[in-house]
């Protein structure tokens, strides 16, 4: 009896594994200055400085008119356009970039602009857009980014796998402890 039992809860543990996930890596806190990032437009050479930047967190992400999710109190908030080591762009950084060089200077209105032609592309974040994930609070451009705000779906499957997995094991007790 005692070695079904154990068989069960590890075959539990073993059926459960794919829920649990490997923790993110840790980011490291931004740079005093963010790094300056060239582009083209029109032929006209371009840099985003660490200022613009700046007035483009201000401006769009922390603008809930844009995004709701509350960035603005995150210190790696810069990561939502730079890698892990803020020294270029991560991919919707580059996506960002990309789009701004099809519209012009680095002013916040040209980069809301950007912004806004790529939020609806698919992000890094798996079944997110680049809006969707800004909005659940998580990075677009990194795949191991998890939303800090889950969809209530999301939830409620969690709780009901968690329930199915002890009503199967009930189950199997009472079948295998019947008295014959």
């Amino acid at each position: 009896m005692k070695n079904i039992i154990i068989v069960i809860l590890l075959s539990t543990l073993i059926s459960a594994a794919p829920m649990i996930t490997a923790e993110s890596p840790t980011m490291p806190p931004p740079p005093a200055t963010l790094p300056s990032i060239p582009y083209s437009y029109n032929g006209v050479n371009y840099t985003i400085s660490s200022t613009n930047w700046t007035n483009f967190f201000n401006g769009v992400i922390d603008n809930h008119k844009y995004v709701t999710y509350n960035w603005s109190g995150i210190s790696t908030q810069d990561s939502i356009i730079f890698d892990m080591n803020y020294t270029g762009l991560n991919p919707y950084g580059a996506e960002l970039v990309n789009a701004l060089s099809n519209t012009g200077s680095p002013t916040v209105s040209n980069m809301t602009t950007a912004f806004k032609a790529i939020e609806n592309h698919s992000s890094m974040v798996k079944g997110y857009t680049n809006i969707k994930a800004l909005d659940a609070g998580a990075y677009p451009g990194f795949s191991f980014s998890k939303p800090a705000i889950q969809p209530l779906m999301v939830e409620v499957g969690e709780y009901g796998a968690i329930i199915a997995i002890i009503a199967g094991m009930i189950a199997l007790y009472f079948v295998f402890n019947r008295k014959k």
